[in-house]
């Protein structure tokens, strides 16, 4: 496989696994558990909009690899059906652990193969997820997301204020509220915001503390600070889950009206490997399966920067 000849292969989206099949003697490529998947992006300009591309653990290499394929049909059918897996996936470990484990968000390909079921979300929706923190408070800043902007603000909290001003609370989360309630006495919540107004989530450089940021109304933003223990994982975990589960409503909706107007889908895609590419220097640790939307942001460049790299590629070996 060159750098400008792709190889044919059929994608199939099965359970949780990526199957790349030959569609010609039907022989695996490549077998990617989704868990192992950290990122994926579409190209959306340029006509760019059937260039689909994932960065995933190498297990060979112990190193992200990222993955680039040209799609026979617009790219987008692939994040939603990769969301609907990751969807299913949390709902089941919620159910056995009846705590949110680390994982990734993936979405079926084809609504016949893997079928929205609203029932696969119930248990997310249905449940309270609590957890003890400290409340450290509140304060008003300049932009929607951006680790540099939580990390600010979670050290001026830390430096603002003492450890004996922290209030001890709980913090209850749900697929559309979060609520910060006294531990003790019940009184109106100390503070309270609507899941779907979440624009930024994120575990500080010290790894006890957890922030969020949401958008209050006429571009104000709003930047949330709490310690937690043993550390932030499960509080973040938790608060990503209930994000996740507001993004697949919007996607159960958008997938019905597509589907009404454009009839049944197809369980299968026919796509083409443009390339993959090793990433030698990797943020993350090749044992962990850990994935902070507070980095998905950078990332989904990076996929970007991929597909324009291939397309100059493309064009200078065939001019």
């Amino acid at each position: 496989m060159s750098s400008n000849e792709g190889q044919n292969m059929v994608m199939i989206l099965k359970k949780d696994t990526m199957s790349l099949v030959d569609p010609l003697d039907h022989s695996l490529i490549h077998s990617q558990p989704i868990i192992n998947i950290r990122v994926w992006g579409v190209g959306c300009n340029n006509g760019r909009d059937r260039d689909f591309a994932f960065v995933a653990n190498d297990k060979d290499t112990c190193m992200l690899k990222c993955h680039v394929f040209r799609c026979d049909v617009p790219a987008k059918a692939i994040a939603s059906a990769l969301h609907d897996m990751c969807s299913k996936i949390m709902s089941e470990k919620a159910v056995a652990s009846n705590s949110i484990t680390r994982s990734v968000t993936l979405e079926t390909i084809s609504p016949e193969d893997l079928p929205i079921q609203v029932d696969i979300l119930d248990t997310v929706r249905e449940s309270i997820q609590r957890h003890e923190v400290l409340y450290l408070g509140s304060m008003p800043v300049s932009k929607p997301m951006g680790m540099d902007i939580l990390n600010t603000t979670i050290e001026n909290m830390i430096s603002t204020t003492l450890r004996e001003q922290w209030t001890e609370a709980v913090i209850e989360v749900t697929d559309t509220v979060l609520t910060v309630q006294h531990r003790e006495v019940e009184e109106e919540p100390i503070w309270q915001g609507q899941v779907r107004y979440v624009t930024f989530i994120g575990i500080g450089k010290d790894p006890h503390t957890f922030a969020l940021i949401m958008d209050t109304g006429k571009q104000c933003f709003q930047c949330t600070v709490f310690w937690c223990e043993p550390d932030a994982g499960h509080v973040s975990e938790a608060v990503q889950a209930a994000c996740m589960v507001q993004y697949q409503k919007c996607v159960v909706s958008t997938s019905s009206r597509m589907k009404s107007k454009s009839g049944p889908g197809r369980s299968l895609l026919k796509i083409k490997r443009t390339a993959s590419v090793d990433s030698p220097i990797s943020p993350f640790s090749s044992a962990g399966h850990t994935l902070q939307k507070s980095s998905g942001t950078s990332k989904r460049r990076g996929v970007m920067a991929f597909f324009e790299a291939f397309k100059q590629r493309h064009v200078r070996h065939n001019p």
